[in-house]
């Protein structure tokens, strides 16, 4: 008689586990950036957080390893467990971005989101119109058209986020076009903020008809130009100037 070999696999984690694990690291992570806590802080112990999100000292030890991973905490014998200093956050990470998005931390970001808008996108623009695709054109023109058609402030930043993710897209270059997706959250904010500041959402219009324009002709100069006037506006209306 031949005997069946026992499956020894793990069975694969359940639904309800993944669900905590993802809520725990959620709850921890909004927990860093807010205050009283913060950089340099020093997180309650298991057992308070345990308490405090009603959850194992599994999922809260998960949780720590997951956030450690993001750059947010730093775990040590009988010393607890740290806070990193901003500096060594991962802020690419979509999730640490979008809790710094959702505390006081995410104006401090915006305007170091402007600089490296202006290095990034009028190379961008330019390499878009230099070697873009007709689908990737399409794109451009999708969002652009959206724009024009934008009745209110959300469907502006919305259609706006679309045409600056479209024009990374079109370099072709994957590192550069991850960008946009990587930090799409504290974009939208930026954007947002821009479109309130100025006399109407829409205000800007008439610049990204020209970086389109430009980028649909094949110019690369012009599209560099245009981007690059356009994001000039954008830091003019920022709240405080840097």
């Amino acid at each position: 008689m031949m005997i069946e070999p026992k499956n020894t696999a793990m069975p694969p984690p359940s639904t309800s586990s993944n669900k905590v694990h993802n809520q725990t690291v959620d709850a921890i992570g909004q927990l860093i950036v807010a205050p009283p806590f913060g950089p340099n802080s020093t997180l309650p112990n298991e057992e308070e957080l345990c308490a405090r999100f009603a959850v194992s000292r599994t999922a809260i030890r998960e949780a720590i390893k997951v956030l450690g991973a993001k750059g947010l905490l730093e775990a040590r014998p009988r010393a607890g467990t740290k806070v990193r200093p901003f500096e060594q956050w991962s802020l690419f990470d979509p999730d640490v971005l979008r809790w710094i998005n959702q505390n006081n931390l995410g104006q401090s970001l915006i305007p170091h989101l402007t600089t490296m808008r202006e290095i990034v996108e009028p190379a961008a623009a330019a390499i878009a119109a230099r070697i873009h695709t007709p689908e990737q054109l399409k794109q451009i023109a999708q969002a652009f058209a959206h724009m024009e058609q934008a009745t209110n402030l959300q469907q502006w930043v919305e259609a706006d986020l679309q045409f600056h993710e479209s024009i990374l897209n079109a370099t072709g270059n994957p590192l550069i076009a991850s960008l946009g997706g990587m930090i799409a959250s504290a974009l939208e904010t930026l954007l947002a903020i821009n479109a309130q500041q100025a006399r109407k959402f829409n205000e800007a219009l008439p610049q990204h008809r020209k970086v389109f324009e430009a980028i649909q002709a094949g110019n690369s100069d012009d599209a560099q130009l245009w981007m690059r006037a356009l994001l000039a506006d954008t830091r003019a209306l920022l709240p405080h100037k840097t």
